[in-house]
């Protein structure tokens, strides 16, 4: 073998290495692969077909509606809060405020 092909034998990775750390239950396996298979099927027989957004209702079956909307006011309040960041970054960045003028003295090159 040449150099490089020394290189490459030791760059790659086997699987055996790797499965220690990917090894699932079996039955969360098993709910993988059919989650995929009905998200193929849905897709085969209508291309724009989203299995997240059909099986939705669903889940709050599944989680129980309070975990549910627990979880959607959580996400709508992150997106508010970090659409308010943003506003104030632009609003700052517009009217010229320099940040560096009050940071910390410890942090300020002087």
């Amino acid at each position: 073998t040449t150099h490089s092909d020394s290189n490459k034998q030791q760059d790659e990775v086997s699987d055996k290495d790797v499965m220690p750390f990917f090894t699932l239950p079996a039955e969360y396996a098993f709910v993988a692969r059919a989650l995929s298979q009905m998200d193929g099927v849905g897709k085969s027989l209508d291309s724009d077909f989203d299995f997240i957004s059909a099986s939705a209702p669903y889940l709050v079956e599944i989680k129980g509606a309070k975990n549910y909307l627990k979880d959607e006011a959580v996400k709508f309040v992150r997106g508010w809060q970090e659409a308010g960041i943003l506003w104030q970054k632009r609003l700052f960045k517009k009217s010229g405020f320099d940040p560096s003028k009050y940071r910390k003295k410890e942090n300020r090159k002087e």
